[in-house]
């Protein structure tokens, strides 16, 4: 397999070069519902995040999420994305920290994010309100005894999310000939975010492989699709664009993933 060149040619035989694999999608969605250590409290998602005025009067939007602790009482922590306007219900209780600082150590050197610590009212309920538009994104809630005791659940991540209920990543499962490889997708633009090699077998192998089972992905500028049909060359289809499909790549015991001008070629052994 030749990816480094800037050319791709594949011979076309039929249809079947797309059947090389077995897919299944599935979706990561973030906790709704967490416990932290020790037997501590219960931190559950009650609304949100979903899209509120940013004003009473209705000027721009921001983000909102409100979660429920059940079991205590006293201080929670919380780590959501940069750009949090508001916390309720507020007071001297409440401390928003800037990015990489954190509070009182939780969430130090988590440059891309804000750490929060809170009382919850009397029902136990606290909101945190961020400026945009913001996809969900997995985070971490705590409390702290002799030190902070968290759990994932779902918070406030990125910015420009077309839905806020919309899950943040998409796993798309590759079964090559009893080589799997998971593809995992941002479920926003359909980017692949990373692509490893899970079968713990030492034949599946990849020319191209990273620490933990990763996958480099080559790039590739130009594809041509060529049709046997007797000649010395056969017959050309023309040069397209890149999409999602299987390509052979000149042996039967290795396949070849084109997604967005990348290659990925993985199989056993490969090449």
């Amino acid at each position: 397999m030749r990816n480094r060149k800037q050319f791709f040619s594949v011979a076309v035989a039929a249809a079947a070069l797309l059947l090389a694999g077995t897919v299944a999608v599935t979706q990561q969605t973030p906790l709704t519902s967490c416990t932290t250590p020790n037997e501590g409290p219960t931190f559950t998602v009650t609304s949100g995040p979903s899209f509120v005025p940013c004003d009473p009067e209705g000027g721009g939007e921001c983000t909102e999420i409100e979660y429920h602790v059940s079991g205590f009482s006293g201080s929670v922590y919380a780590l959501e994305g940069k750009g949090v306007v508001k916390v309720s219900p507020g007071g001297e209780g409440t401390t928003i920290g800037l990015p990489c600082e954190g509070v009182n150590g939780f969430g130090e050197g988590a440059c891309h994010e804000q750490a929060i610590r809170t009382i919850p009212d009397e029902s136990g309920k606290f909101k945190i309100t961020l400026d945009g538009q913001r996809r969900p994104s997995p985070t971490s809630v705590a409390i702290r005894s002799e030190g902070f005791e968290a759990c994932e659940i779902l918070g406030i991540g990125l910015e420009n999310s077309p839905s806020p209920e919309q899950t943040t990543q998409t796993t798309e499962t590759v079964d090559f000939k009893g080589c799997v490889v998971e593809f995992t997708r941002d479920a926003a633009t359909g980017e692949v975010v990373r692509a490893r090699l899970t079968t713990p077998d030492s034949r599946c192998t990849s020319p191209f492989l990273g620490e933990g089972g990763i996958l480099i992905p080559q790039p590739v500028t130009e594809l041509e699709l060529r049709l046997k049909d007797g000649t010395l060359l056969g017959t050309s289809l023309g040069k397209g664009k890149f999409g999602d499909g299987y390509i052979s790549t000149g042996t039967d015991s290795c396949t070849t993933r084109v997604v967005g001008g990348r290659v990925y070629t993985w199989g056993a052994p490969c090449p």
